[in-house]
């Protein structure tokens, strides 16, 4: 097989591939043709997947040969992007496995949290884009935060007036209220979610300001499920 046919068949391939891949993205066809740059790129492969057929000085088996195996390599490779989120399912079981307040994401936009060893629930959570562990209790009032947490988290506590009086299992304590601008737990997202700030606190607690936003929570065997 001459070189020309050999350019004529890759060119054929990468349009047909090309063609797959825009047919298959999570745009449609028509949008993926348009986009910016999509023109370019594919002159680019074309050009350079032509010069290294003429630069070729194996035989056209071997070129023919190289070239399924690498046409095989990238196929797989969108295979595999095509299934990430099922990977990152199988990794999320993974980790909630080996650290209990490792959010699990679950179907219908719900995620699960083990119970921890000490037969409490904590969550890993993103407060204000900080990541902090916390204790989830659905007996808590509000979230609450103590005072190096809420420094962590870009509340200034300087300005703040400790006037609330909390009750809490180990007595009265001073609080101030403020409200947080996000509070993330796994893919679950609430906005402008009131908090208390304590002096008296070491841990942050994930209390019912939060939990009263979601459409349902509950606790099963040694998991508790929030449902957004």
């Amino acid at each position: 097989m001459n070189r020309t046919a050999i350019i004529v068949a890759i060119l054929l391939a990468i349009t047909a591939l090309v063609v797959w891949v825009a047919s298959n993205s999570s745009h449609s066809f028509g949008e993926a043709l348009s986009s910016p740059g999509f023109t370019q790129n594919v002159i680019i492969l074309v050009a350079a997947v032509s010069a290294l057929v003429l630069r070729w000085q194996g035989t056209g088996s071997q070129a023919l040969r190289y070239g399924a195996t690498w046409l095989a390599i990238f196929v797989g490779l969108i295979l595999a992007y095509s299934y990430k989120n099922d990977v990152n399912g199988l990794y999320e079981r993974f980790t909630g496995e080996l650290n209990p307040a490792q959010p699990v994401s679950l179907a219908d936009n719900a995620i699960k949290l083990r119970r921890a060893d000490d037969g409490h629930f904590y969550a890993d959570t993103s407060i204000n884009g900080v990541s902090l562990r916390m204790l989830a209790d659905t007996g808590a009032t509000a979230v609450s935060l103590g005072l190096s947490d809420a420094k962590r988290v870009g509340v200034d506590v300087d300005r703040l007036s400790f006037d609330i009086t909390l009750n809490t299992a180990n007595g009265n304590v001073r609080g101030a209220e403020v409200v947080l601008d996000e509070v993330r737990v796994g893919l679950i997202v609430r906005k402008k979610v009131r908090a208390i700030i304590s002096p008296n606190m070491d841990g942050s607690v994930l209390g019912m300001s939060f939990f009263n936003t979601l459409s349902k929570f509950q606790i099963e065997r040694n998991e508790l499920l929030l449902q957004d």
